[in-house]
């Protein structure tokens, strides 16, 4: 008892100090406590004649943290707070505790030192027990007993949600580098003390010692410094709005106080408002404790509200009231307590609409909108990136022992290309995931996987569930069966076109070619995305080569960085050839025109490994895989089961008995049609059945790309503008002569080449120029740069000149078709009937063609809204800003329509 010889005590019958009011006031609010509710008068004079009476002044302590202090309280009158000591001298507030509440009983329960401070806020007096009478006497009675039992329940359950809050404060609170990283994409991973911190003195190369980032912070900081309204933060996820939320805490008068983040979306509205605001003391009338909210804990302090568009309108609404009038109420209380806290709101975007759905009110927008400050984008300080870069490698490699410290040229390249829509979270992902894979003491190339495509998502069927397709793309005889088909049938077709008969009707090769051949390619980029490159028979002779000389050359670097553009000039130069000199009607021309691919891929094929023209320079690949993009179908991996349990990639590098990836991809990399040309190599490959072949219904990789290229969209534009020149070439043969009889006029010589030529190439000089004046006003709407805009904004025209292609092409089939018939016949010397060659009247025809624009205009009017809130940075999206893209969208497929 020697720890009671400071204190004032005095016997059980209060005899000497406590006036006889003064007792029955005391054992009045004795008789409050829930552990006497059910005991008579008689057996509650008992308990107390047991007990011994301790009085403690105002601001001592009746025991601290660690002290063995055995005994049990019941609070007779005052009350007394309940604190946890955290580092650096600290004390986080857990409670407050009342006339007839109680404490001690855990220490005693669990035979341990007290884990709590009780220091008292007024003068308290204090009904005690030693741990005998505690046992024998309070424990003996079942009713107190019980209640005892109820009360520890329910005490520990929300201690532990408090001491949560403890660390949680204790954790962001503290001056380390953990908050100079954005939570939001560190997941709480712990940061070597090595890595500098980012917001600050992150460093790469001549670039200024302070990124964008940290100039934007630190003027958030300066900004609110002298003010402790409440600030709303807004900004897409990964900008580093937590970052910033922490710093304008460390800039406040509230620095030395409690800091705490809340979560929205881990609490329905009543939760939320027993979090915030806590309950009042009645409600727990089992220990007498006053449940106290994040605002009465922190007082002093700065509380965060994350995702504070997904507050419910009425929590908003209460919010409005409480910055209005300075004060809140606890929930089932009407008692007012002070606002003595910073709120901090933390918003995706700008977080405003009328009916206050997944956005701020209008009324607490209102509040607050001058205190408003909205974070950057990554992709609008897209300098930042090579330093950032640099920063996670460092970090990355040492969490995970690896010496990594760069990227390879075409890979940075392509992340100051990317707009990395998840931001700095998405970059910590893709080089986290990075260094796994990566080998020490080699740069990272452009296999880095940006983002994670989706394998099967909500509007795709994998089609590989159902055996008969499954059991087709793993036979051993696709696709070198149909290729072989194909390419023999090729080989017919240039004797055909080489040796067969000059007049166009009568050539089966011209036939097959331009009438059968090349429309149904035109069709099978939708349906078939880009199978036809896996059977293509042009790749025979290459394909053949390679079993000869076995190359093992990589892919020159010349021809990997610039693909793109070649593919695109030789794209225009086919199409040139094919216009200008009418290949359609031309058997040689036609048969030069396929010798000259063919000679290509086989040249390529004798000296570098795998397939390098069909994934670098063929155009008819690249005119196949930009058509491919909005197809019906596309090849994905489960990603999750790529990363974390194939550890041989034989997707990717094959093995002695089966070959990889021929276009150098791993699946997993894979988020577009453009680079996939569906041989199921990977299918038979992957052990894991980790890859997907989906039926889908909307094309998102057209508006989701995550490096979309300049080259593409030029090529796009390219080919609606030469749409014109082909359609009219389709429609009026004798409109070259035309041309040239006008152009001689003016003093031109006289020539349908020189003719067809200017006018070629005069529609694709406007046309881009069109796009590049488009690109520029569309980069200012949206506060993008012009070539992130530009080099996007083309895939949303794929579908509407795809449908433009389809509709001239059906027109040729279905006029043309019985062609077929009559060159065999004619071949086998019974005479073939070239009066009649339609299978379906003009009309039934044309209602199909506007059937195809039309399908094609809709999912273009999509796909470019879509990009158009992609591009979209410094503003909130609105419609009006598509309706530049939409309004000329609509033009070309009438301009189209009419050409048909």
């Amino acid at each position: 008892m020697k720890f009671l010889a400071p204190l004032f005590l005095v016997s059980a019958r209060i005899k000497g100090n406590l006036a006889m009011t003064q007792q029955d006031a005391l054992i009045q609010n004795l008789n409050r406590s829930v552990l006497f509710k059910d005991i008579g008068s008689l057996e509650m004079d008992r308990i107390i004649s047991v007990g011994q009476w301790r009085i403690v002044e105002q601001g001592q302590y009746v025991y601290r943290q660690g002290d063995n202090d055995c005994h049990f309280y019941i609070v007779a009158q005052g009350e007394a707070e309940l604190t946890m000591n955290m580092a650096g001298d600290k004390q986080f507030l857990v409670s407050h505790i009342g006339s007839g509440g109680h404490f001690g009983e855990t220490a005693l329960l669990t035979n341990s030192s007290h884990s709590l401070n009780v220091r008292a806020l007024t003068r308290l007096s204090l009904l005690c027990f030693d741990a005998q009478t505690f046992t024998s006497v309070l424990l003996d009675r079942h009713i107190v007993a019980r209640q005892l039992s109820i009360a520890l329940a329910n005490r520990l359950r929300f201690s532990y949600r408090d001491h949560a809050h403890a660390l949680t404060r204790a954790k962001t609170s503290s001056k380390s580098s953990e908050h100079s990283l954005d939570p939001t994409f560190f997941s709480g991973a712990t940061i070597p003390e090595q890595a500098e911190p980012l917001s600050l003195h992150a460093h790469c190369g001549d670039q200024p010692a302070e990124s964008t980032i940290a100039r934007q912070i630190k003027a958030a900081a300066r900004r609110f410094s002298n003010s402790l309204a409440p600030v709303l933060i807004s900004g897409e996820t990964g900008t580093g709005r937590r970052m910033a939320a922490y710093e304008i805490h460390q800039a406040s008068a509230y620095k030395n106080g409690p800091y705490l983040e809340i979560d929205i979306q881990n609490f329905d509205s009543g939760q939320m408002e027993v979090e915030l605001f806590g309950y009042e003391r009645d409600s727990f009338a089992f220990s007498q404790i006053d449940q106290m909210g994040a605002l009465e804990r922190l007082q002093n302090g700065t509380v965060v509200l994350y995702n504070a568009e997904n507050m419910e309108p009425d929590f908003q609404r209460q919010l409005v009231d409480i910055f209005e009038n300075g004060f809140f109420t606890k929930v089932a209380g009407d008692t007012r307590v002070a606002l003595r806290s910073r709120i901090i709101l933390i918003c995706k975007d700008t977080p405003r609409l009328e009916d206050g759905h997944s956005r701020l009110l209008p009324s607490l927008y209102a509040l607050v909108k001058n205190q408003d400050f909205r974070m950057t984008p990554l992709r609008g300080h897209r300098r930042d990136i090579p330093r950032l870069v640099n920063y996670y490698l460092k970090r990355y490699s040492l969490q995970y022992g690896k010496t990594i410290s760069r990227v390879d040229e075409q890979t940075l390249g392509k992340f100051m290309n990317y707009d990395w829509p998840g931001n700095l979270t998405e970059m910590a992902s893709v080089l986290q995931r990075a260094v796994i894979l990566g080998e020490d003491n080699k740069p990272l190339n452009s296999q880095i996987l940006l983002g994670v495509p989706k394998a099967e998502g909500k509007w795709a069927f994998n089609l590989l569930r159902l055996k008969e397709i499954r059991k087709f793309f793993t036979s051993r005889f696709f696709p070198e069966l149909p290729r072989v088909l194909v390419g023999i049938g090729l080989m017919l077709i240039l004797i055909a076109l080489f040796f067969g008969p000059i007049h166009a009707e009568k050539n089966i090769g011209l036939t097959l070619s331009w009438v059968v051949g090349w429309p149904l390619l035109i069709f099978s980029f939708f349906f078939l995305a880009r199978t036809w490159c896996s059977v293509c028979g042009l790749s025979v002779p290459g394909w053949l080569a390679q079993t000869v000389f076995q190359p093992k050359r990589p892919t020159p670097p010349f021809i990997r960085k610039y693909s793109g553009w070649i593919t695109t000039l030789l794209c225009i130069l086919l199409f040139w050839i094919e216009i200008t000199w009418n290949a359609y009607k031309s058997a040689h021309l036609t048969a030069w025109i396929i010798t000259a691919i063919t000679l290509g891929s086989l040249l390529f094929s004798m000296f570098y490994k795998r397939r390098v023209w069909c994934r670098f320079l063929c155009p008819l690949g690249a005119i196949n895989a930009i058509f491919s993009m909005p197809s019906l179908l596309e090849l994905r991996s489960n990603t999750h089961v790529c990363i974390n349990r194939c550890s041989e990639r034989l997707c990717y590098v094959g093995d002695d008995s089966a070959a990889g990836c021929p276009m150098f991809r791993y699946p997993f990399l894979v988020d577009n049609n453009r680079d996939c040309i569906l041989c199921g190599q990977c299918i038979k490959n992957c052990k894991l059945d980790s890859i997907h072949l989906n039926l889908r219904l909307a094309p998102e990789e057209l508006w989701s790309l995550q490096s979309p290229r300049l080259e593409d969209s030029v090529l796009v534009v390219s080919l609606a503008a030469i749409f014109y020149p082909f359609a009219i070439n389709q429609k009026s043969p004798g409109l070259a002569e035309d041309l040239a009889k006008t152009l001689h006029g003016i003093g031109i010589p006289q020539s349908s080449a020189l003719a067809v030529s200017i006018f070629f190439f005069s529609c694709i000089l406007v046309s881009l120029c069109g796009y590049a004046i488009l690109s520029q006003i569309m980069a200012r709407i949206t506060g993008n740069n012009w070539k992130a805009t530009a080099s996007i904004l083309g895939y949303g025209m794929i579908p509407l000149v795809l449908g433009a292609y389809m509709a001239a092409h059906l027109a040729i089939f279905v006029g043309g078709l019985l062609l077929l018939p009559a060159n065999i016949l004619d071949i086998l010397g019974m005479g073939g009937d070239y009066g009649s060659q339609r299978i379906i009247n003009r009309d039934a025809t044309f209602v199909l063609q506007i059937i195809t624009v039309c399908g094609g205009l809709i999912a273009s009017l999509y796909a470019s809204h879509r990009i158009a809130q992609r591009l979209v940075i410094a503003r909130p999206y609105s419609l009006k800003m598509f309706a530049l893209p939409a309004l000329l969208l609509s033009l070309s497929a009438i301009a189209y329509l009419r050409l048909l």
